[in-house]
C-alpha cells in the first residue's frame, strides 16, 4: 500500500520546488525539503526526465511500498503526474552519512565514534534483515554513504533502492544469487573503511601512504598485524581516545567484507552479530537489536488519512 499525492500538492509544500529547498542531488535527481500545512517536514525526491530513471522509481516503489524496517527510509508517498516522477520519504533532520564523513563547509561537524558504531550496527542490522529476514529478501545492489540517512537520533535508514533486486523465495533462507547478496557485503565493507578512514571510496580502493598498494594488499596488511599502519589509515579524530582496539577490530572486518572472492566474504548476518559483540563489550549495549532484526515488515502507508490510498500492483 502505498500514498499516492497530487503534484499540485507537493509543488506547494516545497515552494514550487525553490532552489532554497534543494537538501541534496544525484544521478537519479534532486531531493527537495518540503513542509506541509501542518508544519510536518517531508523528503521529495524529484527524478531526471528519462526511461532509466522511471524504472528505478518504480524498483523503488516496488520495494520500499512493501518493507518496513526500522533501519529502512520510510516512504510516505509518490506522484506520477504530468511525466513528472516523484518520491515522498519522511524527513532525516541529520541528511546523510556521506555529509557528515565528507563535511567541507562546516569542519565542526564531526561524528564521534560512539555514533559511528551505532550508525554500524544499524546498517548491518538493516541489511542482514533485506537478506535474512524479511519475506521479500532483497539485495540493495548500490550500498555507499550518499545512500544512508540519518534521524534526529542518528539511527540510519538505508535508502535509494533503485537498483534493489527482490525475489519471494529463498535458498537456505538467504536471497538466493550469492554474486549479489556478497556485492552489498562488499560495498558495506568499503563504507565501513570510508567510515574509519575518512576517505571517499575512490580513494579507499587504492590507499597509498605507508603502505603505497592495492586495497588488496592493504587489506593483507591490516590482517596480518595489530596496530602497524592504523595511524596512517584511521581518521586522526578518531585516534587516541581509548577505542583504538575496537577500530582496528571494525577494520578487520571491514577488510572481510572486500575479500577478492565472493566466497570468502561474510554474510551480513555474521558481520552485525560481530559488530553487536565489539560493541557490547564496549558498553554499547541495545536490547531491542534481536527484535529490530526480526521485526516483521508492514506495507502499509504511513501517511495522513486525507490522502488517497492506492495498492501498487506488482508482477
Amino acid at each position: 500500500m502505498v500514498t499516492k499525492i497530487s503534484f499540485t500538492r507537493i509543488s506547494k509544500a516545497t515552494n514550487n520546488f525553490s532552489a532554497n529547498n534543494v537538501i541534496g542531488s544525484g544521478k537519479m535527481g534532486t531531493m527537495y525539503k518540503a513542509t506541509l500545512l501542518d508544519g510536518t517536514f517531508l523528503a521529495v525526491k524529484r527524478l531526471n526526465a528519462s526511461q532509466h530513471h522511471e524504472d528505478q522509481l518504480l524498483s523503488e516503489l516496488m520495494t520500499l511500498g512493501r518493507l518496513r524496517h526500522n533501519n529502512l527510509v520510510p516512504l510516505m508517498g509518490f506522484c506520477l503526474e504530468m511525466k513528472e516522477g516523484l518520491l515522498v520519504y519522511k524527513y532525516m533532520s541529520n541528511g546523510s552519512l556521506h555529509d557528515w564523513l565528507h563535511a567541507v563547509e562546516d569542519k565542526g561537524k564531526i561524528l564521534e565514534w560512539h555514533l559511528r558504531v551505532t550508525i554500524t550496527v544499524g546498517i548491518a542490522r538493516g541489511l542482514a534483515w533485506l537478506h535474512h529476514w524479511c519475506d521479500f529478501k532483497t539485495v540493495h545492489l548500490d550500498i555507499s554513504s550518499k545512500c544512508i540517512l540519518l534521524d534526529k537520533n542518528f539511527e540510519p535508514k538505508i535508502s535509494n533502492f533503485g537498483r534493489a533486486k527482490s525475489r519471494s523465495f529463498a535458498i537456505n533462507g538467504e536471497f538466493g544469487d550469492v554474486e549479489l547478496v556478497k556485492k552489498d557485503v562488499y560495498s558495506f565493507g568499503i563504507m565501513l573503511l570510508e567510515l574509519i578512514t575518512g576517505k571517499k571510496p575512490s580513494q579507499i580502493t587504492n590507499l597509498p601512504n605507508c603502505l603505497d598498494g592495492t586495497l588488496a594488499q592493504w587489506n593483507n596488511h591490516i590482517s596480518k598485524t595489530s596496530s602497524c599502519g592504523m595511524n596512517d589509515v584511521v581518521h586522526k579524530s578518531l585516534l587516541g581516545k581509548g577505542y583504538d582496539g575496537e577500530i582496528f577490530q571494525f577494520l578487520t572486518i571491514a577488510c572481510s567484507c572486500v575479500q577478492p572472492r565472493t566466497d570468502q566474504r561474510p554474510t551480513m548476518l555474521e558481520v552485525w552479530e560481530k559488530l553487536r559483540a565489539i560493541r557490547e563489550r564496549y558498553g554499547l549495549t541495545d536490547k531491542d537489536d534481536y527484535q529490530l532484526l526480526r521485526q516483521p515488515q508492514i506495507g502499509t502507508s504511513d501517511t495522513k488519512d486525507d490522502l488517497d490510498i492506492i495498492e501498487v500492483e506488482t508482477h
